[in-house]
Formats: structure tokens, sequence, C-alpha cells
């Protein structure tokens, strides 16, 4: 299977008929920021829906067998209730391997610390509230949530190692924003968009006052789409395929026609706080220009050369030796409100 996101579309919203009943899967990792305390109402929910399937993972490894164990019983339908992590090594698993005909419609639960993808993609509000509500339109397919398409990022490190598959890449800063993060801001497991603000205001007042140690420049070799690398320092570097970030964030402009967010901020981006405040209003600054550091393009293929950590819908990884490489890897369909 070379593509599977792509060599199998997943099905649209009129596949959907109103009062089709849809066989349900509902994947829990227990070590989820919100089911560590939370996990036990999911159960108790889950209690009076005997005809689903419910596995339990924690691992990449559980993570691929639990799908393995739905594409078993047939499932069209998996609710994961973990955090963005979990969901990235579902899309990991069936990216890379030959589990499901047609991969299944999923929806999201807002079960991690930060949940930045079901916020974007997914059901909003407790699980234990969210549930019924899904459960509830997998027995009758109603108009009350919709399906929605989103591109999945392909990211490949080198040729030794498979590829992984996610909706978030991020590199320099943010890297380093989410160490900071899991090792001193949040000493108490606090949940939600709040933390994630604060560990960016401290590298925002790093970067005004132009402290290099603690927000040290990204150097990369960047190719976009093919082109020529071009030798760049960055703050940052993103490529989504969310519309949404935390906090409601839209920091992308760009014009062209491409399923992946490609954007670069530099070293010493000029001013950055108007620049910000602009993002959260969904507009493009008049301040955001190559000329005072800040680079967004739609596109089909980055490629960068670069030493380091980069994340993966919140989770860490080695960019090892070589580029790399993030391409599309087709589409998913995820369940949302309306």
């Amino acid at each position: 299977m070379i593509n599977p996101f792509g060599q199998h579309p997943w099905p649209d919203s009129g596949g959907y008929a109103i009062g089709r009943c849809l066989r349900v899967g509902v994947l829990s990792n227990p070590r989820s920021g919100g089911n560590k305390k939370g996990i036990k109402e999911v159960r108790t929910v889950l209690a009076k829906w005997p005809d689903l399937v419910h596995l339990e993972a924690s691992t990449p490894a559980g993570v691929s067998h639990a799908l393995a164990d739905f594409a078993k019983d047939r499932v069209d339908l998996i609710i994961i209730n973990g955090g963005d992590g979990t969901v990235q090594a579902a899309l990991t698993a069936i990216g890379n391997e030959e589990i499901f005909v047609s991969p299944p419609l999923l929806a999201l639960l807002c079960a991690g610390t930060t949940s930045m993808l079901a916020r974007d993609v997914g059901i909003t509000g407790p699980p234990a509230t969210a549930l019924p509500r899904v459960l509830g339109w997998a027995k009758a397919t109603n108009s009350s949530l919709t399906v929605r398409t989103r591109p999945v990022l392909r990211v490949q490190r080198n040729s030794q190692q498979p590829p992984l598959f996610g909706m978030f890449f991020g590199a320099g800063a943010i890297s380093q924003g989410i160490k900071i993060f899991h090792s001193k801001d949040n000493p108490m497991g606090w949940r939600g968009e709040l933390m994630p603000a604060f560990t960016m205001l401290r590298l925002l007042l790093a970067v005004l006052c132009k402290d290099h140690e603690k927000v040290p420049p990204f150097l990369t070799r960047t190719s976009l789409n093919g082109r020529p690398a071009e030798q760049r320092a960055d703050l940052f570097v993103l490529v989504s395929t969310l519309e949404r970030l935390f906090l409601g964030m839209r920091p992308y402009w760009g014009k062209e026609d491409g399923p992946l967010r490609y954007t670069a901020v530099g070293v010493e981006p000029k001013r950055l706080p108007r620049v910000l405040f602009s993002l959260f209003r969904a507009q493009q600054s008049r301040q955001a220009t190559p000329v005072n550091g800040y680079f967004s393009h739609n596109v089909q293929a980055v490629q960068l050369d670069m030493e380091g950590d980069f994340t993966l819908d919140g989770e860490l990884y080695s960019a090892g030796e070589g580029p790399v490489t993030i391409t599309s890897a087709g589409t998913a369909r995820f369940l949302c409100l309306r």
C-alpha cells in the first residue's frame, strides 16, 4: 500500500445516509492528560453501550494492535479518546500498515493535555459528555454533527525509518516550548490552552529581549516544492493542515494552491507583538512581510535539512541524519460539531 489515505479515499459525508447505523470502536489512552482523572466516567458511559468495541492503549504499538482489532470487527467509526499524541499514533499506524481496506471515519475527543487537534477537527467538551452525542449520531447519522475532510501530513526523516503521519509539524522555538511545557511549566498537570499560552508568552519575552540562549536560532536549508534549497535562520517553522491552533491562532496567510500551510518567522522579526495580535483575528497583518521576517505559503512539499528535534502533534522526534521531508498523505475524514 503506497498511499493509504489517497489510495483508499475516505467516504464523503454523502456516504453516511440518514438513519444508517455505524459500527463503532472506541480507543482510549488511560495515560492521556484528560483520562488520568476522567477515564472512570468514560468507562461508565461505555458500559451502557454493550455493542461497541472499547479498547485501551497507551503506546504506539498498542494503538496499532487496537486498530487491527477494529479492522477485524469491521468498525466504521473510531472514536479516539486520547490526546494529540494518540491521534498521531493512530494516523501513523493507518499510514504505514495495511490495516483497513478503507480507513474509517474518526471522531476526536478532548482527552489530552492540550487537545489541539480535537479542538479543530473533533468534538469539544468533556469526553464523558461528548461520547453519548457521538454514539447517538452513529446510531442514526443525523444532521447534528458533520464530516470534515483534512489533509494528513507525511513526515519522512530518512530512508531507514518509516514515515510519521500527523497534522501539525513544528521546529525551533515550538519544540523548545514543548520541552519547557512538559519539564517546568506544567508540574500540576493542568489541561487546556492556558499553559501553552503561558509558555508562548515566556518565549515571546525572550525573543523581544533578544535572549538567544533561551531561544537559539533554528538553522536549516529549506526547500519548498522542490525548488533550490535556501539557507535560513528562523525563530520557528511550522507546517500544518489544521485551520485553528491553540487559542484560535491561525498563523498562515499564503495564497497559493497547496494542501500544506507553511509558516516561518525569522530569528529577529520586526513588529512581533503587532503581528502576533493579528493572528488571533485570522487576518494578515500588513507588517507580516518577508522584509520584516515573516514567511507563509501554501505548498505541496517542504524539505528541511536540519539538526535537533521537531514535534509532530506534541510528540518530540530527532531529525536524525539527512533532510526531513513533509508532504501530503491524502485526506482523512473527521466527525465534528456543526
